[in-house]
């Protein structure tokens, strides 16, 4: 008897010390927090960096005459600037050009910015850091890795909306709202990274000489792909 406690004790001591020399787990959703700065290239001193944005892929629905309209463009750029720095949260797009069909065969159309476009973010889960691979997972509303969510706002602060359109047979319009928004922290190629819009929420604003096409408050969504670049190094939204 004594022997077998003997042996129960000594195996309750390795135990210990196995469990002791072991790697803690890892949760499998590691917590991370709410947008406490923006660093651009590692620092988070106050400052604009320029950033330019070529469109990857973006499309435009809308209900021309009442029917569902699918408009893929072909090109386009922004342009503006990422806010670095403790507090910062945003970046502030100043310029943009799309290359798309007109909605009446025969005609063009330009698409162009009249005034400043605040794109906000406000994620409560983003983690520091922009390799997939040596991260954590920011999720917002997705499970991608270092995905941060945020919105566009067509309409600004004073109620002007942003965004205006128009055709060269005398057709105009304002868009405006807010659309959903996601920036990938990844680089893709280098100092590249990616900016998502999800465009539902927008809405046309104002349309004058269109002969009914469109009208006043009907929704619009505009979805795509933007890549982010600035020379100053890779964005990477910190908590």
């Amino acid at each position: 008897m004594r022997l077998r406690k003997l042996f129960l004790a000594a195996g309750a001591i390795v135990a210990a010390g196995a469990m002791a020399l072991a790697p803690a787990a890892q949760a499998s959703s590691p917590t991370g927090g709410p947008i406490a700065a923006i660093a651009v290239g590692g620092s988070t001193t106050t400052a604009d960096y320029t950033i330019s944005l070529p469109v990857k892929t973006l499309s435009v629905q809308l209900a021309v005459y009442g029917v569902t309209t699918t408009i893929s463009c072909t090109g386009g750029s922004a342009s503006g600037v990422v806010h670095a720095g403790v507090g910062k949260n945003s970046f502030t797009l100043t310029a943009m050009s799309l290359t798309c069909p007109s909605i009446f065969p025969g005609t063009t159309v330009s698409f162009s910015l009249v005034c400043n476009v605040e794109v906000v973010f406000s994620d409560p889960n983003v983690h520091n850091g922009t390799n997939p691979l040596t991260d954590t997972i920011d999720t917002g509303n997705t499970t991608k890795f270092s995905s941060v969510d945020g919105a566009m706002n067509l309409t600004n602060s004073s109620g002007v909306h942003c965004m205006e359109v128009t055709i060269n047979n005398g057709c105009t319009f304002r868009i405006g709202g807010s659309a959903m928004a996601r920036f990938d922290e990844y680089a893709k190629t280098t100092l590249t990274q990616d900016l998502y819009l999800s465009g539902s929420g927008l809405q046309i604003k104002s349309p004058i000489g269109c002969l009914g096409a469109v009208t006043n408050n009907q929704a619009i969504t505009l979805t795509g792909d933007l890549n982010v670049y600035t020379a100053a190094g890779l964005i990477d939204f910190q908590k």
